[in-house]
């Protein structure tokens, strides 16, 4: 039975049609009914269920570079965007292929809010590479800050402006991710800043894809604290992933569960932020395990109780970075 609340929304069902409320309107949808799937169907459904597991591993590795002031629609966004990936993979079909085999240029401009889109807040254009040894290598260009860095608040409310890129590699196959390193750019709100390159020098784990995000942040001194804090909002909170590399070879067996144990060993010892994290969300393997099971037999998931928290936001300045103020 449909039901009018006392805000004039309708909601619930009426014969074959449901109303619901979304985002302030009222949505009339027929009641869904039960169909027979293809297996192409059942391939491609579980491919996106793949996909939309690789997407919010994503945003828990970045979360650090975005702060979770992201748009409404940018969970959903990235999820189609690495279902694109793996959909034009050129080396397996359905059923046989994740993220890495897939083609992971679609990935970069992905923005985490429309808002305030990093192509329109930033006005000038890192270059990225890989050298000789495989690091990552940023070619940041001069930088005026009262020109190129546009943000919707006023000048003199602006203390400070910092240009984040961090670089993460992801292993889905062996479920980790670890934070290469992380490159923070400093500049007062009427500096210019000279040409310079960021080099990422941490070690590449084996069979791991590589991806970077870029991020803008407008900072105000606290004076009660005695140090900088971001005034970004949901409204203005430029980032976005700016380069990606493939993976270029495939990890030995318990490799990630090993590099993953011997982090926390050395965290313990150290006092330092965790570095390298267990997929724990992550369910694709699963859905690979399945599909090329016989008779479509289940698989259960063989893996090893963990225990870990995600990255702080606070604790990225330890992660093996650098700061480079002016």
């Amino acid at each position: 039975m449909a039901i009018l609340d006392t805000k004039g929304g309708i909601h619930g069902k009426a014969g074959n049609v449901i109303y619901r409320r979304y985002r302030g309107m009222t949505i009339v949808q027929g009641q869904p009914k039960k169909f027979q799937q293809t297996e192409a169907s059942r391939e491609s459904s579980s491919e996106f269920g793949m996909s939309s597991s690789c997407g919010r591993i994503i945003r828990e590795a970045f979360l650090p570079a975005y702060r979770d002031l992201y748009d409404g629609g940018m969970i959903n966004r990235l999820s189609r965007t690495v279902y694109q990936c793996i959909r034009n993979s050129r080396s397996k079909g359905r059923g046989e292929r994740d993220l890495h085999d897939g083609e992971l240029g679609f990935l970069e401009g992905m923005e985490f809010n429309l808002h305030s889109r990093l192509s329109d807040c930033l006005k000038v254009k890192p270059a990225v590479r890989r050298n000789e040894q495989g690091q990552v290598l940023v070619s940041l260009p001069e930088i005026n800050a009262q020109r190129d860095i546009v943000s919707p608040f006023k000048t003199e409310k602006i203390d400070r402006y910092r240009l984040r890129f961090m670089l993460v590699a992801f292993n889905f196959r062996q479920e980790f991710y670890e934070y290469v390193g992380v490159k923070d750019v400093e500049m007062g709100r009427e500096e210019r800043v000279a040409a310079q390159e960021l080099l990422f020098e941490g070690e590449v784990p084996q069979g791991s894809l590589l991806i970077l995000v870029a991020s803008v942040s407008c900072l105000d001194y606290n004076d009660y604290e005695l140090r900088y804090e971001s005034m970004n909002t949901k409204e203005y909170s430029p980032a976005a992933l700016i380069a990606t590399y493939p993976s270029q070879d495939e990890a030995p067996a318990g490799y990630g569960e090993k590099r993953v144990d011997d982090d926390v060993r050395e965290m313990k010892s150290s006092g330092r932020p965790q570095r390298v994290f267990d997929m724990l969300e992550y369910f694709g393997n699963d859905i690979l395990r399945e599909a090329m099971w016989p008779n479509g037999k289940k698989v259960p998931k063989k893996t090893k109780p963990r225990q870990r928290s995600k990255a702080a936001i606070n604790d990225i300045a330890s992660l093996n970075g650098k700061r480079v103020k002016f």
